[in-house]
């Protein structure tokens, strides 16, 4: 016996205020994101025939060219009544139509259009509006408007952040290791004009550290690291954060920064350079045109 599939989430994905135009949107158990078949019909005035609208449509000749290999294959099920329903939040079952498909739908009549294929005023409205649909989801996708839509997105981005810490933070506290080069605290100290003695003493060394190494791993591994390594009362981490890195993916991407980092100080004549270099690197706002002052030799 075949698990039964089931609504983890549901909202409405409201297309006009005003006229009550909306498609009940859905995220099912096993990930799928699903459209009701009904409401998909209703948004694009194709009305009549409840469930059976949007099939009635795509039985015509005249769009028969423009269907993809997927739309196509949906509407053999559906002319065989093959089509399995799902059961909605309240147990109401409705059928339902893939995010996919309903992209299909919309590229299929927008396509008709511009070949000069509508044969009705009808048919003119109808492509007109999946027009406009497909461009309210351009940017982002459907499935990221049925995510948001339905509240999944705050879920899926959760497993998203959990699956990054599961990879970057280790469970296990590793034994230190020295990590950071010297050379990294030699070219900072240089390029800050202060004296190196051999050991990075200012505290402000830790603070530019944080910022231009441990900033750039994924959001939330450094508020991770955080947690995991609290203050002492004398106001000290227990441990360096590198300890908690995963020696898989974690310290890898921790020293491929490092190494990047080093290379662009090193490129530098002052932290003003290095610091237009680095944010140019890393894809941050940066101010185009500098004259850097360049130190004599």
């Amino acid at each position: 016996m075949e698990k039964e599939i089931k609504v983890t989430h549901y909202g409405n994905w409201i297309l006009n205020e005003e006229k009550d135009i909306k498609i009940e949107c859905y995220v099912m158990d096993n990930g799928e994101r699903v459209l009701s078949l009904r409401g998909a019909a209703r948004s694009v005035g194709l009305v009549g025939g409840g469930s059976q609208a949007i099939a009635r449509n795509l039985n015509t000749q005249w769009i028969a060219p423009f269907l993809s290999e997927k739309l196509k294959d949906w509407l053999e099920k559906a002319n065989r009544n093959e089509l399995t329903a799902y059961k909605g939040i309240r147990g109401r079952e409705f059928l339902p139509f893939e995010a996919s498909l309903f992209v299909d739908l919309c590229t299929a009549y927008v396509d008709a259009m511009h070949a000069g294929v509508l044969q009705t005023e009808k048919q003119v409205q109808t492509a007109n509006r999946l027009y406009a649909i497909m461009t309210a989801f351009a940017k982002t996708g459907l499935v990221a408007v049925i995510d948001e839509v339905t509240g999944y997105q705050a879920e899926r981005d959760r497993d998203a952040l959990q699956k990054v810490l599961e990879a970057y933070i280790s469970e296990e506290l590793l034994p230190w290791a020295k990590r950071f080069p010297d050379e990294f605290y030699k070219q900072m100290f240089r390029l800050k004009g202060w004296e190196y003695k051999g050991k990075p003493k200012s505290p402000y060394a830790g603070k530019l550290t944080n910022e231009y190494i441990y900033h750039y791993l994924p959001k939330g591994v450094v508020e991770e690291l955080k947690r995991k390594t609290p203050r002492s009362k004398a106001g000290y981490r227990t441990n360096r954060f590198h300890q908690h890195l995963t020696e898989e993916t974690g310290l890898p991407n921790l020293d491929k920064q490092l190494q990047q980092t080093i290379a662009l100080m090193k490129a530098s004549d002052t932290w003003e350079e290095f610091d237009y270099l680095f944010k140019k690197a890393m894809g941050e706002p940066y101010q185009e045109k500098i004259n850097f002052e360049k130190k004599n030799n």
